[in-house]
């Protein structure tokens, strides 16, 4: 799956246990509109909800400028056709920059575009899985500036 195509969704869940479960834990408790395609939920970026996405190689310091700062919010790792990926999930606080303005294999996702959620321990079909799961306790996402702030400087 590539982040980079909008994947067919119903927002019909299925009527299983787990389903309610993931409705629960993340359109109830976090607000986050989840959309269905088959038995397997997505994330939909819609709302002022976006993610940053980087190559999973190159987020470890960025995952740690940002836990310094505070400005850490969820986090998953994903497979794509380019490689492992890791999104960050951000709100959306005003335009969104264009790619030429971010540091190169820095894209950010919007507007529509589903992110497979990892449920349970980990998510099979696609290999998702948070590697900063959401809180609970702290159910807010960083800006969008803060995220793109904790980014190394565009080359």
């Amino acid at each position: 799956m590539s982040l980079d195509q909008q994947v067919p969704a119903s927002t019909a869940a299925p009527r299983d246990p787990a389903g309610d479960r993931v409705d629960a834990f993340y359109g109830r408790l976090f607000g986050w509109p989840v959309k269905w395609r088959g038995v397997h939920p997505f994330l939909a970026l819609e709302n002022g909800i976006c993610a940053v996405t980087l190559p999973k190689l190159s987020a470890g310091p960025v995952l740690t400028r940002l836990a310094a700062t505070g400005c850490q919010g969820p986090a998953m790792h994903l497979p794509t056709q380019h490689g492992p990926r890791v999104a960050l999930l951000a709100e959306t606080d005003g335009l969104i920059p264009p790619r030429s303005a971010l540091p190169r294999n820095v894209e950010v996702l919007a507007w529509g575009t589903l992110l497979p959620l990892p449920v349970g321990a980990r998510r099979v079909d696609v290999a998702t899985e948070w590697l900063s799961p959401p809180d609970p306790q702290q159910r807010w996402l960083p800006s969008l500036g803060a995220v793109l702030a904790g980014l190394p400087e565009r080359r």
